[in-house]
C-alpha cells in the first residue's frame, strides 16, 4: 500500500511545473540548481521580512501582459501587513509559447516537492478546451487537483478559515467551493469558474419551456433554440466524468457512444437558418466575451440557455484555484494572502482577477448593482439576473483536464467514425486515470 502511494504521488508531481522567479515582484531567471525555500530563508535574512512564495500559474500568462510579480502588487498593496510585515518571492510558470522552459520548470518543482520542498502558495489555472490554444506543452499545472487532494499535497484548511478575516464561505457559489474539499476537509479554495451558455438576443427571443430540464429532454423538445443549446460541449452534457475512488470513468464507452451520437443526431434536426444564423455560444469568460464583442454591462440584454447536464443541472469548470503546499514554510502568512484573495471586493477589480484569471469570481454577487463601476464584471440588471439563474442550477463543478480533452476530441459524423473515436478517447481517458 506505501509503495502504490508513493508510486502515485511520483505520478501526481509529474504534473506539476514551475520555474524560479525572484524576490519582491519582478520576473527574474532561472539559476541551475534553484531551491525555492532556501532562497525565501536567505532573503529574509537580507531584509527582516517574512517572505512568502508564491507560484503562479494562470492561463492569461500571455505576452504583453503585467509581469506576475506587478499584477500581485498592485492587488496585494492595501493588504494589512504586505510589505511591512512580508513580502513575496513570485515564482511564475513559463506559458506554452516559451516552449522547453515549461517541461524544464517541471522538473525542478517535482524536484522540490518530493525534497519536502517547495512554493509555500500555489496559484493555479485549468485550461478552458475548445477556447484557448492546446497543445503537447499547453497543460494544466495539475492534471487532476483532485487526486492531488487525495494524494496530500495540499494543506487542509479548516482551521485557517474558522479565523479568517475575508473569506466568506455563504457569499460563494456553494457547488464550486465545494469541489474542493476532501475527506480531510477544504484544501482547495476555487477562485473562479464559468458556465458554458448559448446567448439570445431577449428582444427577441424568450424560451417557453420550463426550465431547467435534463439534457436528453433538450434534445426532445420542439423548441429548436433549446435543441440547438444542447448539442454543445460534452464533457458538460456528462457532468461527473470520473470515479476517483477506482481511478475510471463514471460512465461505460457504450454510454458515451449513445450520448455522442444523440448529440449529432440532434445537431440534424436543428433548422438550416439557426445553423448558418448561429447563437453564441461561450463561456462566461473575460477574454472570450471581449472576443465576442459581448459587453454585459452594455444596452444589450441576453437570454442564457446553458446546455443542461444528464442530471438536469448545469455543469461549472474552475479555472483557478488556490491551495497552500503542505510543505510550506510559511503557510499562516501564505493563508492569509488566499484568505484576502476572497474578499468580494478584491475579486471583482483588483488586476489579479481582471487581467490574470479567466471564468467568473466565485463570489455570487459578482456583476450585481453593487459591483464596482470599474470592475470589468459590471452587468446590466437583466444580464446579471440571467447569470444568476444559471449560477444557480449548479449542480456539477469540475477542475477541467485531460478527461476533458479527450471528450472534446470524440468524433461523431458518421457510425463508423463514432465507434472508432469513442473507443481510443475512452481508453486514453482510462489511461491517465490510471497513472493518476
Amino acid at each position: 500500500m506505501q509503495a502504490k502511494r508513493l508510486a502515485a504521488l511520483g505520478l501526481v508531481l509529474l504534473m506539476l511545473v514551475s520555474i524560479a522567479g525572484c524576490a519582491g515582484t519582478g520576473n527574474g531567471k532561472a539559476k541551475e540548481n534553484p531551491d525555492t525555500q532556501a532562497d525565501a530563508a536567505r532573503l529574509e535574512e537580507q531584509t527582516g521580512l517574512t517572505v512568502v512564495s508564491v507560484l503562479v500559474d494562470l492561463p492569461m500568462e500571455t505576452k504583453g501582459n503585467a509581469p506576475a510579480g506587478e499584477v500581485m502588487q498592485k492587488t496585494l498593496r492595501r493588504m494589512p501587513g504586505y510589505m511591512k510585515d512580508f513580502m513575496l518571492k513570485i515564482e511564475f510558470i513559463p506559458p506554452a509559447y516559451d516552449g522547453q522552459e515549461r517541461q524544464i520548470a517541471m522538473s525542478r518543482l517535482r524536484t522540490e516537492i518530493m525534497a519536502g520542498k517547495g512554493p509555500d502558495l500555489l496559484l493555479c489555472s485549468q485550461k478552458l478546451y475548445g477556447c484557448y490554444s492546446s497543445g503537447e506543452k499547453d497543460t494544466p499545472f495539475f492534471n487532476f487537483p483532485a487526486q492531488a487532494m487525495e494524494n496530500h499535497l495540499f494543506l487542509p484548511l479548516d482551521e485557517y478559515m474558522e479565523k479568517a478575516e475575508y473569506l466568506d464561505m455563504d457569499s460563494l457559489q456553494p457547488v464550486v467551493m465545494a469541489a474542493g474539499r476532501s475527506e480531510e476537509g477544504q484544501q482547495i479554495l476555487p477562485l473562479a469558474y464559468t458556465c458554458r451558455v448559448t446567448l439570445f438576443d431577449r428582444e427577441e427571443y424568450t424560451p417557453t419551456a420550463e426550465l431547467p430540464m435534463t439534457w436528453e429532454e433538450m434534445t426532445e423538445d420542439s423548441d429548436p433554440a433549446i435543441r440547438f443549446s444542447s448539442h454543445q460541449y460534452l464533457p458538460n452534457i456528462i457532468g461527473e466524468l470520473a470515479d476517483y475512488s477506482k481511478d475510471e470513468p463514471a460512465f461505460t464507452e457504450e454510454e458515451l457512444r449513445t450520448w455522442a451520437g444523440r448529440s449529432f443526431a440532434t445537431w440534424q434536426t436543428i433548422p438550416e437558418n439557426l445553423r448558418e444564423d448561429q447563437p453564441l455560444y461561450l463561456p462566461i469568460d473575460l477574454w472570450m466575451l471581449d472576443n465576442c464583442q459581448v459587453d454585459l454591462a452594455g444596452e444589450r440584454e441576453y437570454t442564457m440557455i446553458p446546455c443542461y447536464n444528464l442530471s438536469g443541472g448545469v455543469t461549472a469548470e474552475i479555472t483557478a484555484f488556490g491551495a497552500i503546499n503542505r510543505n510550506a514554510r510559511r503557510p499562516e502568512e501564505a493563508f492569509r494572502i488566499l484568505d484576502y484573495l476572497m474578499d468580494s471586493e478584491i475579486q471583482q477589480s483588483s488586476p489579479l482577477f481582471q487581467s490574470r484569471i479567466s471564468g467568473i469570481p466565485v463570489y455570487t454577487g459578482t456583476g450585481n448593482s453593487d459591483t464596482p463601476a470599474t470592475s470589468y464584471w459590471k452587468m446590466n440588471e437583466a444580464n446579471y439576473q440571467a447569470f444568476t439563474q444559471v449560477q444557480e442550477q449548479i449542480n456539477v463543478a469540475n477542475f477541467p483536464g485531460p478527461l476533458d480533452e479527450c471528450l472534446w476530441m470524440v468524433e461523431s459524423y458518421n457510425q463508423e467514425v463514432l465507434e472508432k473515436s469513442c473507443h481510443e478517447q475512452y481508453m486514453l481517458m482510462k489511461m491517465y486515470l490510471a497513472e493518476s
